[in-house]
């Protein structure tokens, strides 16, 4: 019980930071200039907010279980095994999208370049300034600089998808072994 109680705070923790680094890069596209609307996150963030949620929700219920009988069993097998599904597509999507790259590469041909789409803010971002500011230069550097930025937000995120899945792949098969050996909380690994 206290292996699989360990686990499940890790997988809380885990599910924590991804829903957190999803909020973060969502609420990060920008505040648009007056009269411009700013661009919408790329759905694979908002699919990392999605297992970020669903983590905490499905870990919480794991905890819950290790403490009420009639939930363990097919039940957390259940949502173990869904949660792991989610969170390996979640993780090849992450992975096959971002790749590996050098998030401090600002060459059009470069990383930061090849990714726009995922990593780049909203082109009409606001950083503080209007655009009649004779600051276009300035706008430019906080424009690489954030989606720099933002780059790395997204290559934690991958590997903290990748954590959450080995924990709840770890939960699952800890949920098959307490089964196969007669189930019951005295017998819970």
């Amino acid at each position: 019980m206290i292996v699989t109680l360990a686990v499940r705070v890790l997988q809380l923790v885990f599910a924590v930071i991804v829903l957190a680094l999803s909020i973060v890069l969502i609420r990060g596209m920008g505040p648009a200039f007056f009269g411009e609307t700013a661009s919408k996150a790329p759905s694979l963030i908002d699919y990392g907010a999605f297992c970020g949620g669903a983590g905490i929700a499905i870990a919480i219920v794991g905890v819950v279980a290790a403490f009420l009988e009639p939930l363990q069993g097919i039940i957390i097998i259940a949502l173990d095994g869904l949660a792991s599904f989610f969170l390996l597509a979640g993780g090849i999507a992450f992975a096959a999208t971002i790749k590996v790259g050098d998030c401090g590469d600002t060459s059009n041909n470069g990383y930061l370049g090849q990714h726009a789409k995922t990593f780049e803010p909203s082109d009409v971002k606001n950083y503080g300034y209007t655009r009649d500011d004779k600051s276009l230069g300035k706008w430019e550097k906080d424009f690489i600089n954030d989606t720099s930025s933002r780059c790395r937000m997204i290559q934690a995120e991958t590997a903290f998808i990748w954590f959450m899945f080995a924990g709840f792949l770890a939960t699952t098969a800890l949920s098959f072994m307490n089964r196969s050996r007669g189930g019951g909380r005295a017998t819970m690994v």
